[in-house]
This record gives structure tokens, C-alpha cells and sequence, in this order.
């Protein structure tokens, strides 16, 4: 009975993550956006409810259905408008995950204006339920009523999206609309209208889960983490499959995932009892990782034209002579970055520093997604992973620390390496999922693991180094320091869009048949790509 109970329970829990993935997997399936802003906005919601009930003091039964009904639906139809651009000149990937990566930061840095410091996690304020507390029993089985409500929520909005799509008219005009939008207007279909009704759906079922997952305390942080399980869930539906969603949230998520930590296999200490609890508690960033190494393909809807037309062919792999203008505008910016420090002290000081670190970082992702076309979504990961072992390496190996940045930057190298290799058969948004689940993965398992960092890793120390006798202690040579290196970086990554190397990227980008079929080994160049700009971050 023991087991059953924790079945029962893990379903019970399953339905939070079934609940978050089933909008996602709607989203895209409805309008070709894989909706990474999905938690955000549902987080938003629940923000708003606590706000009109909470603080306004407006009774439950108005201010619910009006976040349900109005705030999560009228956001969806705002959002329409933003994508309709890209959807209608059939954007790539890369566009509607920036756009999108856009919407996500504009609705957390709401949060942050309006309510304050709540993204941090500072505010935990108890939020209106949308029904007292009861618990049920039947026969030695115990569950409470919004345990019940969240099983009965999955069932039925999996009940009426499968009936949308499969029997409806609007449900095909949808599809219609994201295989090919001009094909469907020929057909007499209002594009605009089935997206913008997609879209409020979308987005209703985003309010729904940050409703229902706020209670009792309003916790931004925990609705964050769920957002991984959902991003988890419906990359396991392979994108597209609503039954598929729900399932593996109930089942693999939630009822597999309590079993496992119900058992402690290997005893109470132990490597391997340490390896098996860090396996259980990052379950669904392994599981992630997983579905998008053994998945040789995902489901991605609707048709893209290669971006970048003029960029690529018109500027890539050309050596541009010295112009005037452009003289005249690297010398000013050269100029200010210089004399900047002279205007700054304390922490105004600490945030130019971070901005030039920043700088090399953001180098890094043009190579990987402007050079080439493709798209990484776990850069800051790899960067950290270079911060990571250059303090390791000086903390633990007493390296200089000149030469453990070295180490560090080889080490980011490896695991540029790593996400590089699924680029080979992969594109699009199959790759920058991939490299999510990388960053995640190192996350999980280095930076907030003791199988890596080891105990007391949070305290290690790098002090500023020391470059030929020249002491580089101060924040002001520490700044200028930086500016050195970004400069390098900066001169790597011009060089790489020069010349032959340059135009084999461009090639790369705009077409890998036509540049295989001219001889490239596009094996080789992506590898490298992927570790050339991993090296610059780490």
C-alpha cells in the first residue's frame, strides 16, 4: 500500500508538470513558437491574482476568472501581434527564440519594477487559494482537494485541446496556418485571427499553471524551476503530442520520479549513494538531456527561409578596406572605454568591469549563431564552466591565475566540443534545445553538485593576477586588464569571419547541402565553430 500511495501522489504531483508542458506543446503545435516565456507569463498571473485579491482585497470569483479569462488570453493576443511579423515572412528559429528569449526577460523585469525584488525569490507572500483545504481517504489512500484539482485540470484541458485539433475546423485552420500561412489564406482562412485565438489559448493555459502552482506562497524562484519540468515534458511529446505530454508529465515526472526517491539503493553513504540522490533531484534535467541525445529528429512545424541574405553573402568573408567612418567610430568607442574609469569609483566601477566580461561573452555567441547560424542556448553555462575550473585550478592546483584562465577557457573548449557534436545532425531549434540541456546539465550536476565542486567549493578565492611584475590588484588595472582581453576576443572573431573561414560559415549558414555539395566538410567547421567560441567565453 506504501507504493501505491507514493504512485498515487507522484501522479497527483506529475499533473503540476503535465499541466505547464501540455501549454507549451499547444503553443507550438498552434502557432510554430516554442514559447520559453510560457512560466514567465504564468508567474506574471499569479502575481496579478495575489495583487487584485491579496492586496485589493477583490473577492476570489472576480478577480480568478478575470486573470484566467482576461490577463493570460489578452497577453496571448499582444503576443500575436509581436510574432505576426516573423510568422508571416516565415522567420527561422533563431529569430523567434531571440524574440521570444525577449518576451521572457521584458515579463520578469515586469515582475521586478512592479512588485520588487519578488524574481529574487525575497518575496514569499501568501497567495488567495482558489478553494479551502480538505483531505480525502478512501481505502487507506490519502489526497487533498487540490491535489485532486490538478488531476482533474490535466485531464479535462487534454480532453478539450485533443477534441480542438483533431475535430474542429479551427483546430485544422491552426494547423494550416503553421505548416504554411500563405497556402491558408488562399484557402479563405483569417491567419491572423487563428493565430491571435491560438496565441490567447496558449497563454490562458500558462495563467492556469502559475495559478495553480502559486499557492500557498508566492515563491518566483520555485515557478522558475518548474519551468524546466515543463520545458522537459514537452520536449519528451517530441513538440507536437498533447497525449504524450500528459502522460510522461504523470507518469515519468511525477509517479518514476517519487518511486526513485522513495528508494535508497546503495545505502545511507557512500559515492554511490551520493551519485544516485544527485541522478533523483536533477531527474528531469537528466531526463531532458536524454529525450534530445536519443531523439534523432524533433517535430519542428512550419517552414523557414534561411535568414540573413544580405548579412551572410554580403559582408561575410569580405575584407573590408579601412574606411573613414569606420576609423572614426571604433577610435570613439576605444576612446570611452578608456577614459571611462576616470568618471567611476565603487560599485559603478564593479559594473564596467562585469560589462566588459559581459562583452566577451556576447563575442562568443555571435561566432556560434551569427557566423555560422547556429544556435546555443547554454553559453552562460560554458562561461561559467571556464570561471568555474580557473578557480579550481588556483584554489586546488595553486596554477597563476593567468594560466588557469587558460585552463578554464581549454575546459569551456571540451564542452563546446560536447554541444558541437549533436550540431552534426542537428539544426534549428533541435540544437538550441540541446544546448539548453547541456548548460542545465553542467548547472545541476558542476556548479551545484559536491561530485565536482566538493565541499566549501562556494567559498573559493581568485585573486586578480599579477602580469610581469605588473600588479593588477586595483579595479582600475583590473579594467584595463579586461579590456586587453576582450580586445583579443574581439580580434579572434574578426578574424574568424574573414577571409576563407568566412565564407565557409556563410556557406555553412545559409546552406549546409549546397556547401556540402561544393566540398566543405561541414563535420570539421562546426566542430570548430562551437569550440572556437566556447574558448572566448570560458
Amino acid at each position: 500500500m506504501d507504493y501505491v500511495q507514493i504512485i498515487l501522489t507522484g501522479i497527483f504531483a506529475g499533473s503540476v508538470y503535465a499541466i505547464g508542458g501540455t501549454g507549451i506543446v499547444l503553443t507550438y503545435k498552434a502557432t510554430g513558437v516554442f514559447n520559453l516565456a510560457h512560466f514567465t507569463i504564468g508567474l506574471f498571473a499569479a502575481y496579478v491574482l495575489w495583487q487584485m485579491n491579496g492586496v485589493w482585497g477583490i473577492p476570489l470569483w472576480i478577480s480568478a476568472p478575470f486573470v484566467l479569462l482576461g490577463v493570460g488570453p489578452g497577453i496571448g493576443v499582444l503576443l500575436s501581434y509581436v510574432f505576426r511579423p516573423l510568422q508571416r515572412r516565415r522567420a527561422s528559429t533563431s529569430e523567434k527564440l531571440v524574440a521570444n528569449l525577449g518576451v521572457l526577460v521584458i515579463f520578469l523585469g515586469l515582475i521586478n519594477v512592479i512588485w520588487g525584488g519578488g524574481v529574487k525569490g525575497n518575496n514569499k507572500e501568501p497567495v488567495p487559494q482558489l478553494w479551502p483545504d480538505h483531505r480525502f481517504e478512501i481505502g487507506g489512500l490519502t489526497f487533498d482537494n487540490k491535489q485532486l484539482a490538478f488531476l482533474i485540470a490535466v485531464l479535462l484541458v487534454g480532453a478539450a485541446l485533443y477534441l480542438l485539433l483533431r475535430f474542429t475546423f479551427l483546430g485544422t485552420s491552426i494547423q494550416a496556418v503553421v505548416d504554411r500561412r500563405e497556402l491558408a489564406e488562399l484557402s479563405a482562412i483569417d491567419a491572423n485571427r487563428v493565430s491571435m485565438v491560438a496565441w490567447a489559448i496558449g497563454c490562458g493555459l500558462a495563467a492556469l499553471t502559475g495559478v495553480l502552482l502559486a499557492p500557498p506562497v508566492l515563491e518566483p524562484i520555485r515557478i522558475i524551476f518548474f519551468g524546466i519540468e515543463m520545458i522537459a515534458v514537452a520536449v519528451v511529446a517530441r513538440l507536437v503530442s498533447l497525449p504524450i505530454a500528459i502522460a510522461s508529465g504523470l507518469l515519468l515526472f511525477g509517479a518514476t520520479h517519487d518511486l526513485l526517491d522513495s528508494f535508497d539503493p546503495f545505502g545511507q553513504t557512500g559515492a554511490f549513494h551520493d551519485y544516485y540522490r544527485q541522478l533523483v533531484s536533477n531527474w528531469s534535467v537528466v531526463i531532458l538531456f536524454v529525450a534530445l541525445i536519443s531523439y534523432r529528429k524533433l517535430d519542428e512545424l512550419g517552414e523557414s527561409v534561411p535568414t540573413g541574405q544580405g548579412i551572410v553573402a554580403a559582408d561575410i568573408g569580405r575584407r573590408h578596406g579601412l574606411r573613414v567612418s569606420n576609423v572614426i567610430g571604433v577610435g570613439a568607442v576605444v576612446a570611452a572605454a578608456l577614459v571611462l574609469p576616470l568618471f567611476l569609483s565603487g560599485i559603478n566601477m564593479s559594473y564596467a568591469q562585469q560589462m566588459v566580461g559581459m562583452l566577451v561573452i556576447f563575442t562568443s555567441l555571435v561566432c556560434i549563431t551569427g557566423f555560422s547560424g547556429h544556435i546555443s542556448l547554454g553559453q552562460a553555462s560554458i562561461a561559467g564552466l571556464g570561471a568555474f575550473f580557473t578557480a579550481r585550478a588556483v584554489n586546488g592546483l595553486h596554477f597563476p591565475v593567468i594560466l588557469a584562465m587558460l585552463v578554464g577557457a581549454s575546459v569551456s573548449m571540451f564542452a563546446g566540443l560536447l554541444a558541437g557534436y549533436p550540431a552534426l545532425r542537428r539544426k534549428g531549434l533541435f540544437l538550441g534545445l540541446t544546448t539548453l540541456g547541456l548548460g542545465l546539465l553542467i548547472d545541476r550536476l558542476v556548479f551545484n553538485s559536491d561530485l565536482f565542486s566538493g565541499s566549501g567549493s562556494t567559498g573559493l578565492v581568485v585573486h586578480r593576477p599579477s602580469l610581469y611584475g605588473l600588479d593588477l590588484s586595483s579595479a582600475r588595472s583590473f579594467y584595463y586588464f579586461e579590456l586587453a582581453v576582450a580586445a583579443l576576443a574581439l580580434l579572434l572573431a574578426n578574424n574568424l569571419r574573414s577571409g576563407r573561414l568566412g565564407r565557409i560559415l556563410g556557406a555553412m549558414r545559409d546552406s549546409e547541402t549546397a556547401a556540402k555539395a561544393i566540398g566543405i566538410d561541414l563535420r570539421r567547421y562546426k566542430l570548430f565553430i562551437f569550440a572556437g567560441s566556447s574558448f572566448i567565453a570560458g
